[in-house]
Order: structure tokens, then sequence, then C-alpha cells
């Protein structure tokens, strides 16, 4: 998913052993939030179900006045049963993959990490953000791994992909500077015992969040996000062959073949079944679904299909082919965007100008005329993005994908792409490898996706046997294969720019 907007820099975690005499633990973690705590974890190894429970609802009353999230350590139950905020898991503890089947994709997950294995895959199955230490030696916990100092927690960070990730263990007033400054990729600082036993939760909160906040802004920060985005991708292709995710399709009747050849070229599984029957039993080990509304002859089945997936956190890909062209097609897309929770919605420029409310032209399923200049079509995708909380990509001679806030622009791409059928349908599906193996950020993976393809058509087009559309559609099967082999074939050929 893409990454949830949430502050991790003052991050609390909670140990009732550590209350000081006289006061409480709800007491401390309310006046810690007074000094600015932003995130709260409520970690209780040592009670029942029940009194976790209603600790933790007493917790959530506290951090809900504060509109602070609440997570809670390993007890998916108890999570489940206040509708927590999230869950922090340790190496020890429930899987990610099946934490997120059972909590879906709007909660935060958080992962204990103390190696780069660890850390590449927790962000592989999907995690949020990295709790990544002990960075020093610490009373609250057993330490069952090497303690990895500031070097160790800055090696972690910099040998993976951009995650948030907050450094634990040992953390006090003393330190937070130096670890700040020297892992200067971390989103904050997890901390205990320093604040659940100060004597001045608040003061301390204030203190620490002076040194945080001044280490943030000191921060050196990413200038140029397109390299960024490459960058992603490049690691993003490499995973879809690691995971080699299998992608479900409900597609139309065109496209099949060229579907499936596309998902299995990029190091993907592909299956093309429309029974209802066996949808639940392939949500359980989907990596993503694809939904192409082009032959409109399993509506409910899809419908289905978005829920079955979206229950077991898997990314949803709606495709609205012709969205424009008919008043059943416009109606079965405003159902689509009322009745499912998307994922990514990937149209032509007919299509997402049309669902936006900003013009659009189709013939058919296809698009015709332009998107009315970039600024129209920046604000399509932006606006649609935001009304239905996912991502949009809207594809054309330049490509325009978004997720409501950030916004990037793709130049890649060659113009016999527009010569045979089916080439936005297979867009989607590699936008759905990419999304099932790379599920930290949804908006970077659809832009890898989308690079991916549209760099496979330039290099097809090059070919000796390249004579027009029928050779083309089997060369651009080849280089999807050898994009995804050779991703230095990203870094030299990727045209992606920022746009503010």
């Amino acid at each position: 998913m893409a990454h949830k907007s949430v502050d991790y820099s003052l991050y609390l975690v909670t140990d009732s052993n550590l209350v000081p005499e006289g006061t409480t633990l709800l007491n401390q973690i309310e006046r810690a939030l007074e000094g600015g705590v932003t995130i709260v974890q409520l970690r209780e190894k040592n009670l029942d179900t029940g009194p976790f429970i209603e600790l933790a609802r007493q917790v959530q009353q506290i951090t809900r006045k504060f509109n602070v999230p609440l997570l809670i350590n390993d007890r998916l139950d108890v999570a489940l049963a206040v509708d927590a905020d999230g869950v922090h898991i340790g190496q020890d503890d429930m899987p990610m993959r099946q934490a997120r089947q059972l909590l879906g994709p709007k909660k935060i997950i958080g992962v204990s990490v103390n190696t780069v294995e660890e850390a590449k895959e927790a962000i592989q199955a999907g995690a949020d953000y990295l709790g990544v230490g002990a960075v020093w030696d610490t009373s609250t916990k057993k330490l069952t791994n090497k303690t990895l100092g500031i070097e160790g927690t800055k090696h972690v960070l910099d040998s993976i992909d951009p995650i948030p990730a907050v450094a634990i263990g040992g953390i006090k007033l003393e330190n937070a500077q130096d670890l700040m400054k020297g892992a200067n990729r971390l989103a904050g600082l997890a901390i205990v015992s320093a604040i659940i036993a100060s004597s001045d939760p608040k003061a301390t909160c204030i203190d620490f969040n002076k040194i945080i906040r001044g280490c943030l802004a000191q921060a050196p920060k990413t200038t140029d996000s397109a390299q960024e985005a490459r960058q992603f991708a490049i690691q993003a292709a490499k995973n879809v062959r690691a995971v080699g995710p299998m992608v479900h399709h409900i597609t139309n009747y065109v496209v099949i073949n060229d579907n499936a050849n596309a998902t299995l070229a990029v190091g993907a599984s592909p299956i093309m079944s429309t029974n209802f029957e066996e949808l639940k039993d392939l949500a359980a080990v989907n990596g993503a679904m694809v939904l192409n509304m082009g032959t409109l002859n399993n509506i409910q089945t899809m419908f289905a299909a978005a829920h079955a997936n979206f229950e077991r956190g898997n990314p949803v890909i709606f495709d609205p082919v012709g969205a424009g062209a008919t008043q059943f097609r416009r109606t079965t897309t405003q159902r689509f965007l009322n009745e499912c929770d998307l994922t990514v919605i990937k149209g032509n420029g007919g299509e997402i100008l049309s669902m936006a409310g900003r013009g659009g032209a189709s013939r058919g399923v296809d698009s015709v005329g332009d998107n009315g200049g970039e600024e129209n079509a920046v604000a399509a995708v932006k606006e649609l993005a935001r009304k239905n909380g996912c991502v949009v990509a809207m594809t054309g001679p330049i490509d325009y994908v978004s997720d409501g806030e950030r916004v990037y622009a793709i130049e890649n791409g060659d113009p016999l792409l527009a010569c045979i059928t089916g080439s936005g349908c297979m867009v989607s599906s590699i936008v759905g490898c990419f999304t099932a193996a790379n599920r930290n950020d949804y908006l970077l993976a659809t832009v890898a996706a989308i690079l991916t393809v549209t760099i496979a058509s330039e290099l097809a087009v090059r070919r000796n046997e390249v004579r027009g559309p029928g050779t083309f559609r089997s060369a651009l099967i080849d280089e999807l294969y050898n994009v995804t082999n050779d991703t230095s074939l990203i870094a030299e050929h990727a045209k992606v720019r920022v746009i503010q």
C-alpha cells in the first residue's frame, strides 16, 4: 500500500512494569501525548486477553482524544477486538502476510527487524513501517539478536527501499541526537523506559521532540524524486521475479492470452478465472486482483472478487474499459467506485477524464481526442485519486499517475502501443504484478509497472524483425521479459518526472 499518512517521529511503546510509584500507565500515556507523542504502541506481554482488551479500550479513549494512532503489540485478537489502528509484530510473531490478511489493507502494520534480510522480507510482504533495533542494550526486552549501534542501524536503512522506519532499543535523551544524525533516514524514534519511567513524561517528550524535529529538519532531503522513482522501479522489477506473485484476472475475452503471457514474461503467475465458486479460495493465495470491464458479462463476479481480495489485503486493480462510452458502462463504472475498495484505477485518457468529470471522449472502448493539456490531466488523476482513496493512472502519449498528493509523468512509450488491441489492458496486468510484489508503495509500484511496459515498447520497435503491429506484439512480450531480467534497461531508458 502507499505509505499511510502517519507521523512516526515520537513513537511511544508502553511497559506497565516501568510506571513510577504514585501514578498509572494511563496517566503516563496521557502526559506523554500532551508532550507531543505522535503514535502509541500498547505492549503488555504479561496480560491475559480480557484485561488486555479492557486496557486497550482505556488507552484508545486517550489516543483518540489526541487524534494519535494506537497500535497493539503482537496481539491481533486484541487489535481486532478494539478496532485499533494497527499492530506491531516481531520476527517470532504471526507472519506479516497473514497479519495483513486478517487486518486488511487500511490498518497500519509494523515489523521489528534486525538485519537487512529481515527488512527486505518485511517490505516485500507489505509492512507499512519498520522498527529497527535493538540499537543499544535495553532492560525492557530480552534480546535474542546483536545490538546494531548507530552504524548498524544506518546500514539497514541504506540497504533497503525507502520506507518509514523507527529505531528502538536503549534510546535516551543523551543519545537521541547522535542516532538521528547518524542514521539520517529514520522517520523517528521508538522509546519505552525514557518516557514511561519518567517522573515528568510531558517534559521528557517535549525535550525528545526538540531533538527529533531539529534533526528531521536538517536531514538531507531527496532532491530528485524522479530518481527515487527510477530506483524504486529497478528494485520493484526484481521483487516481481523474486516473489513470483499469482495475479488473478477477470478480463475481456479479446486480451486474455496477451495478459497471461505478459504476466508470465515479467515473472508472475496468471490465473484467468471467472468462476464465482472459487473466488475466496483464490483470494487466499492471490498476490493481486485485476478487474477489466471490457466485456461486461461477469459484473457480479467482479464485485465479489473485489470484496474477497480486499478482505485478504490484496491490491485490486480496476481497468474501466470504455467507461464513458455508453450509459450502461457509466453506471457500472460508478458502481465499482461506490461498492468496491480499489487500489489502482488504470485507464486511458477518455476513461479517466470522463470519470473525473473533466471531458474525455471515446469511440467504443478507444480514447479519442487529447486530454485537454497537462494541467487538466494532472487535475483529473489527483482529484479522482483523492475522491476514491486510491492510485489513479491515466495512460496516453504521456502517462500521469497520482495518489492524490504526488503526481508522476512518464514520457516513455512507442506509438505502436496504440496500434495493437489490449495494450492498455496489458499495462493493467503488469500493474497487478508490480503492486502484488511491492506493497510498501502502490503509487511507485504503478509508476514502475508503466515504465516497464513503455520502455519495453521502445526496445521492441528497435528489433530487426518488427515490421508493424503484428510483429511488434510478439516483440513486446519478449522485451517485457528482457527488461525485468536486466533492470539496468530501466535505469538507462526511464523518462519520468515529478509534477509539483
